[in-house]
Parts: structure tokens; C-alpha cells; sequence
């Protein structure tokens, strides 16, 4: 004979089952909310170091094209 289980043994899996998946999915969500705001520094990083290297380049070019048609 089988062991069967009852409808209160499949309840109760099912109960600890939950909490674990609760707890696995709180820490998931804090986890991504670090990444999201890591991404976010990341990207304003990028950003400020592009309008620097452009600005760099300008401030170039201009020194140049001055030098040139100016001297």
C-alpha cells in the first residue's frame, strides 16, 4: 500500500513552500534595485565622460582652426 498524502500534508507543503518563495523573491527584488541603481550611476558615468571627451575635442578643434586662421 502507498504511503497517500493527505490533503493537510499537501496544505502544509504548500505553506512552507510559499514563504520560502516569498523570502526568495523579496531578496531577489533588492538585489535588482541595487543592479538598477548601479546601472543608473553607471550610465550618468558614461554620459559625463562623453560630454567631457566632445567637449575636449571642440575646445580643440577651435584652438586649432584659431592657430590656423589666425596666425
Amino acid at each position: 500500500m502507498t504511503n497517500r498524502k493527505t490533503v493537510r500534508d499537501v496544505d502544509s507543503s504548500l505553506k512552507i513552500h510559499e514563504a520560502k518563495c516569498e523570502e526568495r523573491w523579496k531578496t531577489i527584488f533588492s538585489e535588482t534595485a541595487e543592479i538598477k541603481k548601479e546601472m543608473n550611476d553607471l550610465n550618468a558615468t558614461i554620459k559625463m565622460a562623453a560630454f567631457g571627451g566632445f567637449g575636449f575635442m571642440a575646445t580643440l578643434l577651435v584652438a586649432i582652426l584659431t592657430g590656423v586662421l589666425g596666425g
